[in-house]
């Protein structure tokens, strides 16, 4: 969802670039005038730090997923995948997987178990 809005923004900055009036300066009450070159170079700054903010959640989000991938029990895989890489639902979790919500939460817990000694171990080397 935080790269998504991230997305969203970015979008929503392209679209005030190729909006904005075409007027030669711009004026805050009390400021002083700026040229929409000025705005738009501002507008073209935040655009790069969301995309830089973005490749990081991305980078972050590969992370997780490299260390889901070194759980042994693929049922704890797939609960965590599902669960934090594609954002499902605890009810949608439990149709797919054809299990019950106390099953979900056990498998849950045992994969978080499992991924923090995972991570113990990375520690260690």
């Amino acid at each position: 969802m935080d790269i998504q809005s991230r997305i969203d923004e970015i979008n929503e900055l392209e679209a005030g670039l190729l909006s904005s009036p075409k007027w030669s300066e711009v004026k805050v009450k009390g400021g002083q005038p700026r040229k929409i070159d000025d705005v738009y170079a501002q507008l073209i700054t935040m655009k790069d730090a969301i995309e830089k903010d973005t490749k990081t959640i991305i980078d972050r989000k590969l992370e997780l997923s490299r260390m889901i991938n070194r759980l042994s029990n693929p049922k704890h895989r797939t609960i965590l995948r599902m669960t934090y890489i594609n954002k499902m639902y605890v009810d949608d979790i439990c149709d797919k997987m054809e299990i019950s919500r106390t099953t979900f939460y056990t498998w849950r817990n045992m994969a978080i178990s499992e991924l923090d000694e995972v991570l113990e171990r990375m520690e260690l080397n």
